[in-house]
């Protein structure tokens, strides 16, 4: 397996449901978060770990990124 980064953009609220909804998500596992930071005053960034195939971590996100509303991201940090 492989470890992948993936940035998180969004309110905080959202930031954190992207990141469990993440470590839910079929053949992937959350290995580490970092804390949140603040970008501006409405959003947070989150950068977490996950292990998993390529496969099960490309479909995680973009699974979770179809369904985010304005405003929030998610994304593979390493392409």
């Amino acid at each position: 397996m492989t470890v992948y980064r993936i940035r998180i953009e969004g309110p905080t609220a959202i930031a954190v449901r992207v990141a469990t909804e993440l470590a839910d998500a079929e053949g992937v596992e959350l290995i580490s978060s970092k804390q949140p930071s603040m970008l501006d005053s409405n959003t947070a960034e989150l950068e977490v770990s996950v292990e998993g195939t390529h496969d099960d971590v490309v479909a995680a996100v973009a699974s979770i990124d179809h369904g985010l509303p304005d405003g929030a991201s998610i994304a593979l940090a390493d392409q």
